[in-house]
């Protein structure tokens, strides 16, 4: 892993741990509430782990926010142009298909 890919799941790792903060809610039920280990939450909040897409709106749906509220955006200070294509891909193409389906009202 390289670090523009380190410093990204950090972010999102760090936008998992304020909106379960905000949420009010331990490690332990966030686990739960979205089918995860504790070990997992404490993962991705550390930036140890990278939760795939649908891992990432499971997290979101429990902790009721949009799952491109826990991706950085890639026009964000620190992230332009530092994302490796396949990254920025991935990023872009999953932004898509959350925005689409908030739209159409299926997230």
């Amino acid at each position: 892993m390289d670090d523009v890919e380190r410093n990204f799941n950090a972010e999102i790792g760090r936008r998992v741990r304020v909106a379960r903060a905000q949420a009010k809610l331990t490690q332990e039920l966030l686990a739960r509430k979205a089918g995860l280990t504790r070990g997992s939450i404490t993962n991705i909040e550390s930036g140890a782990q990278a939760p795939p897409p649908y891992r990432l709106v499971r997290l979101a749906s429990a902790l009721g926010v949009k799952p491109a509220d826990l991706l950085p955006g890639l026009q964000e200070p620190g992230h332009e142009g530092e994302l490796p294509d396949y990254l920025a891909d991935t990023v872009a193409s999953w932004t898509s298909v959350v925005e689409r389906r908030a739209r159409n009202g299926q997230v």
